[in-house]
């Protein structure tokens, strides 16, 4: 009997992917005993679908900082245990950009920003907080950083520290460099990150097959 598998919730969708003959991709979760898991999974069955689940899956684990799950072959989780659902779906939607033979290493925690006119670094503190620093001299950079530091509220889920608006820090409590560096272009750009979001949330279905085993 036609079935689909049972494979948690979808929280995400790359749909038409132009580097796997337009197949849909999705991203899933579900959580085991408290602990949220996520899964990259496509119904398609064309050439190269699974070789192309995999590459993502494997992006998804170098460049933003996931595992695998070491009780569920397959499903990706979190080192500290969270959830980070919104920076996930960031990276997700951002990774499904990369052909499958680019090279997955994880982003420098340090990019030019041309609105500082100036470099700025992502500093760890430890405990999972960082400051946004500038180079010495530019005047918009403290601007810059604040601004920056918002971006990272908004699409990490951090809080900014009340004393210091320049640092933000995971509820976590654990250090996420990898999603930090993979996020820092994304920081710079919010608003445009979160409209790109939005229109990704209203494109396409994924749909199973007729007859998925």
């Amino acid at each position: 009997m036609p079935h689909t598998l049972n494979i948690g919730r979808r929280i995400e969708l790359h749909s038409a992917d132009p580097h796997c003959h337009d197949a849909s991709i999705g991203l899933y979760r579900r959580d085991a005993e408290g602990t949220p898991l996520f899964l990259v999974h496509t119904y398609s069955r064309a050439q190269g679908a699974s070789e192309r689940v995999e590459f993502i899956k494997r992006t998804l684990i170098v460049m933003m900082g996931l595992i695998e799950a070491a009780e569920s072959p397959g499903w990706l989780t979190w080192p500290c245990g969270g959830v980070h659902e919104r920076a996930l779906k960031r990276g997700f939607l951002d990774l499904c950009k990369l052909t499958s033979d680019a090279t997955a290493s994880p982003k420098p925690l340090a990019a030019r920003d041309k609105k500082a006119d100036s470099e700025i670094r992502v500093e760890p503190q430890g405990s999972g907080e960082y400051r946004i620093a500038w180079q010495e001299g530019a005047e918009r950079g403290p601007r810059r950083a604040a601004a920056i530091a918002r971006g990272f509220e908004k699409l990490c889920e951090m809080q900014i520290k009340d004393e210091d608006e320049c640092r933000i820090v995971f509820a976590c409590s654990a250090d996420h460099h990898a999603m930090i560096g993979m996020l820092l272009f994304r920081a710079q750009n919010v608003r445009a990150a979160m409209q790109e979001t939005e229109l990704a949330g209203a494109r396409g279905v994924l749909s199973a097959p007729a007859a998925q085993s």
